[in-house]
C-alpha cells in the first residue's frame, strides 16, 4: 500500500485577490461604509500603460511565515464615528478571513481616504 500519493499531502495556493475580495466584501457589510477607497492615481498611470483595467484597491501581502498583511482603504458616510467603523471593519474583516481560511491575518490596515454622503 502506497502511503505517499499526490493526494495525501494536496497543496491548496490561495491567491491575494481572494483574499482581497473577502476583505473587501466583509468591510462593505459595516454600517457607515460608502465604498472601498480609490487606487493611488500612480497606480492606475502605471498599470493603465501596461493596460491592466482592474487596479486592485485592497492590497494584501504575505511574510515569510506566510502571515497574512492587509491594506484596505474605505470611504464612509457622512456622520459615522470613524474609529467605530475602522474598528468594526477589521473585526468583520478578521472573522471573515478566519471562517473561509482557516487563518488570522497578523495586520489589518483600515486607511479612511474620505468621507461622502
Amino acid at each position: 500500500m502506497r502511503t505517499n500519493s499526490k493526494t495525501d499531502n494536496p497543496a491548496v495556493k490561495i491567491h491575494k485577490n481572494v483574499i482581497a475580495s473577502i476583505a473587501a466584501r466583509a468591510a462593505m457589510e459595516i454600517e457607515g461604509v460608502q465604498q472601498i477607497g480609490r487606487s493611488p492615481i500612480a497606480a492606475i498611470d502605471i498599470r493603465g500603460l501596461l493596460g491592466i483595467k482592474n487596479v486592485p484597491r485592497v492590497k494584501v501581502d504575505f511574510n515569510k511565515n506566510d502571515e497574512i498583511k492587509i491594506e484596505i482603504p474605505l470611504i464612509v458616510k457622512y456622520g459615522y464615528n470613524i474609529p467605530v467603523i475602522a474598528e468594526s471593519a477589521q473585526e468583520n474583516i478578521r472573522q471573515a478571513i478566519e471562517k473561509m481560511l482557516d487563518k488570522t491575518p497578523r495586520e489589518i490596515n483600515i486607511n479612511i481616504q474620505g468621507i461622502e454622503q
